[in-house]
């Protein structure tokens, strides 16, 4: 009977697989036996297996990384076509908006030529930039105080401001230095406007972050989230500034939100605003009296000045002998 190859180990072929196999096990049956006792061996084959995995794993990420990237790139383009749109779109309404303040513009030229008279905000232009380096805040008063004073131009009464709206007016001027009255200190007292209606209010401190309005009459129209602007009418603070919004309490009351006192104080600038002068009396000229005490007599000047003309002069009627006019 003739031998098959699966009978026998002698051909090359079979021999080759056979001696793989044992190869094979032989490796397996160390690595087995090493598993538990030597975790360096282990620890080395995963690295050296990470090793030759990884240039493969970056190989093969590039294709996806690119494909990830075009996608990216479209959506870019297709946001960016959109705010360029939109962007043109609020150009061409901005452009339409400026050809019509510019007609506004030569209408009020003209009417104050026709007129005479000149237009001006109260608003004022000058500024000055200032740090508040300190805040002092307790239950009787809250103040700040600024690294700017005299010999920077600062005068008592000027407005304090931030880019949100009024903060409070200077008290005290030092040669470098100024403290300011916040707006709700206790103190602290303006005259203040709606910019809806006009109406006028005092705005009244009380050391709560939402101050009074007080001397509200009955026919004044004030509603819940009218803009409060200063309303000049004490001739300290220019009209016109930002002081906060209406808000009304659940008990009825017309409450102040102060724009301006809502966020942490570090920057703010004084409105280098003149307020109007107190006026003072003139004084009539003296008359200086004689050792008698009388006045002295008139000069034949101030007797001329003070005769009267012949246009005060009454007419008088002449008679005759009869008792008739002429």
């Amino acid at each position: 009977m003739p031998r098959t190859s699966y009978s026998h180990f002698d051909g090359n072929e079979n021999g080759a697989v056979y001696w793989v196999l044992l190869v094979g096990i032989i490796i397996s049956i160390t690595l087995m036996a090493t598993q538990g006792r030597d975790a360096r061996l282990r620890q080395s084959v995963q690295v050296q297996s990470d090793a030759m995995v990884s240039p493969l794993a970056s190989l093969v990420s590039q294709p996806i990384r690119a494909t990830e990237e075009f996608f990216y790139s479209l959506s870019d383009r297709q946001r960016a076509f959109e705010e360029n749109k939109a962007l043109r779109a609020e150009l061409k309404d901005l452009r339409e908006k400026i050809v019509g303040y510019d007609v506004i513009e030569n209408k009020m030229q003209r009417y104050e030529q026709i007129l005479g008279v000149k237009t001006r905000t109260e608003v004022p232009l000058r500024k000055l930039v200032a740090r508040a380096v300190s805040d002092v805040k307790g239950p009787f008063v809250r103040a700040i105080l600024l690294n700017v004073g005299q010999k920077d131009g600062v005068q008592v009464g000027q407005a304090v401001m931030t880019a949100d709206g009024l903060v409070g007016h200077v008290i005290l001027v030092g040669s470098g230095s100024s403290r300011i009255l916040r707006l709700d200190d206790l103190n602290s007292r303006i005259p203040v406007m709606s910019e809806r209606s006009q109406a006028v209010a005092v705005l009244a401190g009380d050391n709560t972050d939402f101050p009074k309005l007080l001397f509200i009459d009955v026919g004044m129209d004030w509603q819940a989230g009218d803009l409060i602007m200063t309303s000049g009418d004490d001739g300290r603070l220019p009209r016109g500034l930002v002081v906060g919004k209406v808000v009304e309490t659940s008990a009825g009351d017309l409450r102040a939100e102060l724009t301006g006192l809502a966020k942490p104080l570090d920057w703010v600038w004084v409105a280098l605003f003149s307020p109007i002068e107190t006026p003072v009396a003139v004084d009539s000229p003296s008359v200086e009296l004689d050792e008698n005490g009388a006045e002295p007599p008139a000069t034949p000047l101030e007797q001329q000045q003070s005769l009267p003309s012949s246009s005060q002069v009454p007419a008088t009627e002449t008679t005759t002998s009869e008792g008739q006019t002429p």
